[in-house]
């Protein structure tokens, strides 16, 4: 005589993936961590540079390319690379889109022939991911997959 066996259902952890996606940016080359940036409506090249605490422009870029006043700036001591100590202007805060985040940055600025560095600051700000293999970043900001400046 067949017998009714009851059977129990085990709840099996239910799997909720979070769906991201990026806009991925490529690197202008595969010689080091720059890609085009807006800064100021103005598509530039800026240097990814994580070692570097703060985000600096080169003095004359400020006069020639974005026409803002250099004079009058704040000055702060920093040491560089091998322990040299520098001083940069500023900060001026700068509307700067990087991987699809639009957002207003302090940038300081030297009087010396550098690239744009973006520095850890921004970096950490913007939450850039860098990829050295694939030679390409982007943003896992929140404000990026919410309402993305890409298209704006």
């Amino acid at each position: 005589m067949p017998t009714v066996v009851d059977t129990v259902k085990i709840s099996e952890p239910q799997l909720n993936p979070i769906f991201t996606q990026h806009f991925v940016y490529p690197f202008i080359n595969n010689v080091d961590t720059s890609l085009i940036v807006k800064l100021m409506n103005k598509n530039v090249p800026m240097l990814l540079d994580t070692g570097a605490h703060v985000s600096v422009l080169p003095k004359r870029m400020l006069l020639e390319v974005f026409g803002l006043p250099v004079e009058g700036q704040a000055i702060r001591q920093v040491k560089v690379f091998g322990g040299q100590e520098i001083l940069l202007d500023g900060p001026l805060n700068l509307n700067v889109i990087i991987c699809g985040l639009h957002i207003v940055h302090p940038f300081y600025f030297v009087d010396a022939e550098i690239p744009i560095l973006g520095g850890y600051d921004l970096l950490r700000a913007a939450h850039i991911v860098i990829d050295t293999k694939s030679a390409q970043a982007w943003s896992e900001h929140p404000d990026v997959a919410n309402h993305s400046s890409f298209f704006r």
